[in-house]
């Protein structure tokens, strides 16, 4: 009989990167002033993305709804370039405890299978976890992560907050593949023991992500725990309680970043 493999999932968020809205902050800030924060950068986001659901379900809002795009794609562009600068001038990195999580969680149970997916637009953590993977083992050529909303290697494709895979604004093309990029990224995760949540927060602006975990957790037959790693874990432990209901055979293990060793 085939031993199966423990499986350990690992889902990056903003959290994991230092310094990780400041590239994107300094884009708004010229226009909307010194105090713009990570939570004004997200209103306007979401703000944008409703023009374009609005304007394409207008017959007449034609002429709006390629203004507003042609606005969003220049504003990706401009974020992403700004993300690029940052992570070559070391403005981005990957925050100091992230070696000694995956030592802890990965490294510690050797013979698992793992994997990342990330929200985050940059790549500090790819190319972290490529140079932690190469210095701790010696059958994996490189490590890949999966970024299910996006990269700034391909700045139009990137995902807004508040978007979803499924968008009248987009062609059956583009809503097709990333459709795909869910289901890949579903499978992915049903098939996990472990799912590792670093500096993700599960924002209620990220709701289709939310609904893709809601689903892993309450149907995988092979999911065993939750390891939430995150300062504010208490928001994250009731948000995650509440993606799992009605489940409660599901162990749910937090940690602050500051001291993985003390289970919270």
């Amino acid at each position: 009989m085939k031993i199966q493999q423990n499986k350990i999932a690992i889902l990056i968020g903003a959290g994991a990167v230092q310094n990780a809205w400041e590239p994107v902050l300094s884009c708004f800030r010229p226009i909307n002033g010194a105090e713009t924060d990570s939570d004004t950068a997200n209103f306007l986001f979401a703000k944008s993305i409703c023009a374009l659901r609005l304007y394409s379900k207008s017959p007449k809002g034609m002429a709006q709804l390629n203004e507003e795009r042609d606005m969003i794609n220049a504003m990706k562009e401009i974020v992403c370039l700004s993300l690029k600068n940052a992570q070559q001038n070391g403005t981005l990195k990957p925050r100091e405890e992230f070696e000694s999580i995956l030592n802890n969680f990965v490294l510690g149970h050797r013979d698992s299978l793992f994997g990342f997916v990330s929200a985050n637009w940059d790549t500090v953590i790819d190319d972290a976890a490529d140079r932690w993977v190469k210095e701790k083992y010696s059958n994996i050529d490189s490590s890949k992560v999966f970024h299910i909303h996006g990269s700034i290697e391909q700045h139009e494709h990137i995902y807004l907050p508040s978007e979803t895979s499924m968008e009248n604004y987009r062609s059956d093309a583009e809503n097709d593949t990333l459709g795909y990029n869910h289901c890949a990224t579903y499978k992915f995760l049903s098939e996990a023991n472990t799912i590792l949540l670093y500096g993700l927060s599960l924002d209620p602006l990220d709701a289709e992500l939310c609904l893709l975990l809601n689903g892993t957790f309450t149907q995988s037959k092979m999911i065993r725990e939750i390891i939430i790693i995150n300062p504010d874990y208490q928001k994250v432990r009731k948000r995650v309680k509440a993606l799992l209901f009605p489940r409660t055979d599901i162990l749910i293990r937090c940690f602050d970043p500051k001291n993985l060793l003390k289970e919270l």
